[in-house]
């Protein structure tokens, strides 16, 4: 502070002088050009009279001659005379611009004058003047030009500004010899009067950062009656209230503290700006921040990086309502996405101006609630996905032996053979849907042995014809040899070709065709499920295999779908070390190739 006193006052000075020299001088330049203006104008008047005067008597005047014995006349004369300008200059011009007699120039080697402003001025019918600077003379002339109409010429009077170059080198003198004496006399000032100030101001500073640092005993010594020994004492009686006012907050902060940092909920309290005024150790974690006194003040959304929880708070805060929602949050220390169940409410403001003072939301951490939920809806969907097919084949063969087919013995007996195959597999279908969970975490399946895939698929394709028949679709079988073995569990092949064809005829068109191949190449039994139906984007090609995952949820609902066919699929073949592909493009259709080792 002491050293911006002696700046702005050194500053202030120099602009002052500065200043009062700079008007001082253009007020002496105004006066003198003024002076001299007023003098060669009247010179101008008597000359204008004078070439009247001369023309008049003679027909033909030599005006080069008569300027020149003009001028020397007016030169000679201003030793004696005061009131008139040295080294004058006449000279004079006809309404064309042309030089026609000059006093110190000759003539005929001078340039038209008519682009000269005075000249310019005068032909117009004024009293012409023009102030411009000599390059020839390193100095300024001042103009005045006086029309002659009745001839059509003008004289010009021009004079040197001898003083201005004087009064120049005079305002700098000057200024420069003020500004020192001033400078010196307010730097004396500025050092005992910056002193003086920025002592006990800077007591007063000392005091106030060893307050700041914790020392809340610290106070002033009030040696002032001024001013600033008004505000020392106001200082201490601030510094007493603080420390008393701190001592019950303290107190209060670590109770507040201690009980908030031993909930297992996240707790964060923020006010109507955002800023946080309360955290608790476990809204930390849960976040993944380190918990400490740098975080009270800081921007909700620079801790929590979510913008769904800054949004719910807002809304809370804007429209002063409760609101509750789910968030999913991924825990670094643990490498998964925890689920939790967030409560926002408002914060009641005393001021009665201002209905709330913030918000403050609760996370609670229900993430085995929701794996506990999924597991059972799985379960759910598992059962129902796996048990409609069984159950629309045995009332389709049902339906069919009512309308007639039971009048035919031969038919009949095998359609009730299917119906007691259907509903064995039903069986076996829920204890596999039990099971579901547990295949896929098996590693291997001991109930294996070499079965034929022709016959399996002969027994597919008779359970899921009525399906195809109802849309019109062929199933067709091709098959290199009579027979195609496979090492594994009938009933899971079954599954597998059951869920891949059933696919297939429901996203089929009218009237279209299933490819079902199957062949032994390179040591493994190929498995082709092909169709000609609507085809699947190449961007679903990478989720299709995942549970419930559809690639149209509308559609898939209206055809009974539950998004878990291929994905049973898929762990079948995953649990027989089998591999299975996609080709499919939108409108050309889907295969699907199914790799098992033998």
């Amino acid at each position: 502070m002491k050293k911006k006193i002696i700046q702005y006052s050194v500053m202030l000075v120099i602009i002052g002088i500065t200043i009062a020299g700079i008007f001082t001088s253009a007020m002496a330049r105004y006066f003198y050009k003024q002076e001299v203006q007023n003098n060669i104008e009247s010179i101008a008047v008597l000359l204008k009279n004078d070439v009247l005067e001369e023309i008049s008597v003679k027909s033909e005047l030599d005006f080069n001659k008569f300027v020149k014995d003009y001028a020397s006349l007016l030169n000679s004369r201003s030793n004696k005379d005061k009131n008139f300008p040295l080294a004058t200059r006449i000279t004079i011009i006809d309404f064309e611009g042309k030089v026609l007699g000059d006093s110190d120039s000759n003539i005929d080697t001078m340039e038209n004058h008519l682009n000269r402003k005075e000249i310019h001025e005068a032909i117009q019918g004024q009293s012409g003047t023009d102030q411009r600077f000599s390059a020839t003379m390193q100095m300024p002339y001042l103009y005045v030009a006086l029309p002659i109409n009745e001839h059509r010429i003008i004289v010009r009077i021009s004079v040197p500004l001898y003083q201005l170059n004087a009064i120049n080198k005079a305002f700098i003198y000057y200024t420069l010899l003020g500004i020192l004496a001033g400078l010196l006399l307010t730097l004396l000032i500025s050092f005992k009067l910056s002193s003086f100030i920025t002592k006990p101001i800077q007591h007063l500073i000392n005091t106030s950062k060893e307050i700041a640092g914790g020392n809340y005993k610290k106070r002033i010594d009030v040696n002032y009656k001024d001013e600033i020994g008004q505000l020392a004492i106001t200082f201490n009686e601030m510094a007493d209230k603080l420390d008393e006012t701190l001592s019950g907050i303290m107190d209060k902060n670590v109770k507040i503290d201690t009980v908030i940092n031993s909930m297992m909920n996240g707790i964060i309290a923020i006010d109507n700006n955002s800023k946080i005024i309360i955290i608790n150790t476990t809204a930390c974690d849960i976040f993944g921040v380190q918990y400490g006194p740098g975080i009270i003040g800081k921007n909700l959304i620079d801790i929590t990086r979510n913008s769904k929880v800054n949004s719910l708070l807002r809304q809370t805060i804007r429209n002063d309502i409760s609101l509750i929602d789910e968030i999913v949050i991924f825990s670094p220390s643990l490498g998964i996405d925890k689920i939790y169940r967030i409560y926002t409410n408002t914060i009641k403001s005393s001021d009665t101006r201002q209905q709330t003072a913030g918000a403050v939301i609760t996370l609670n951490d229900i993430t085995s609630v929701r794996k506990l939920e999924q597991i059972r809806t799985e379960f759910v969907s598992n059962v129902t996905h796996e048990l409609k097919t069984p159950l629309t084949s045995i009332r389709g063969f049902v339906e069919t032996l009512k309308n007639g087919a039971i009048e035919d013995t031969t038919v009949a007996v095998k359609f009730l053979d299917i119906i007691d195959i259907e509903a064995e597999r039903l069986y076996m279908l829920i204890n596999d849907t039990l099971q579901l969970s547990e295949i896929e975490a098996m590693r291997k399946d001991d109930s294996v042995m070499k079965i034929d895939l022709i016959q399996i698929i002969d027994e597919v394709v008779l359970i899921l014809k009525s399906s195809a028949d109802k849309k019109n679709i062929a199933l067709e079988v091709l098959a290199n040899s009579a027979e195609v073995p496979v090492i594994a569990n009938r009933n899971r092949i079954k599954q597998m070709l059951i869920n891949l064809i059933d696919n297939a005829i429901k996203y089929n068109v009218e009237n279209g065709k299933i490819y079902i191949k199957s062949e032994k190449a390179n040591g493994n039994t190929v498995i082709s499920v092909k169709d000609t139906g609507i085809g699947i984007p190449e961007k679903h090609h990478s989720r299709i295999f995942e549970r419930f995952y559809r690639v149209d949820k509308g559609r898939s609902r209206n055809m009974g779908g539950t998004g878990l066919g291929l994905s049973i699929v898929k762990h079948i073949v995953n649990l027989y070390s089998g591999d299975i592909n996609i080709i499919s493009e939108p409108g050309k259709g889907t295969e699907f190739i199914v790799k098992l080792p033998l």
